[in-house]
Parts: structure tokens; C-alpha cells; sequence
């Protein structure tokens, strides 16, 4: 039997690594990746929320 795992390359596969083992520093890569996907910014999930609730702090969002 095959298991699929998350795609490291993309910001919602590196938030599920993260979230999955614990690892701060894959939510975070995570979150920077999703800032820089601005067509993905608009999508509603967790990563793109969280990089939306950054950008908002900064005021390069709004």
C-alpha cells in the first residue's frame, strides 16, 4: 500500500507537515511561501489566512 504524502514544495503541504509532527519552523516556511503565492492568497484555508493576518501587521494588506 502506497502513502501519499504532503508535498514539501508547497506552502499547504509544508503547513500540514507542520502541523502534523509539531515543527514550528514548517508552519513558518509555510506561511512565507503562501505570501508569496499572492494568487493563493485569497483562498480560504488556514496557511492563507495566517499569511493574510501577517501582511495585515505589516499594513501591506488590506
Amino acid at each position: 500500500m502506497k502513502t501519499l504524502l504532503p508535498n514539501v514544495n508547497t506552502s499547504e503541504g509544508c503547513f500540514e507537515i507542520g502541523v502534523t509532527i509539531s515543527n514550528p519552523v514548517f508552519t513558518e516556511d509555510a506561511i512565507n511561501k503562501r505570501k508569496q503565492e499572492r494568487e493563493l492568497l485569497d483562498k480560504i484555508c488556514i496557511v492563507s489566512m495566517l499569511a493574510r493576518l501577517r501582511l495585515m501587521q505589516k499594513g501591506c494588506w488590506q
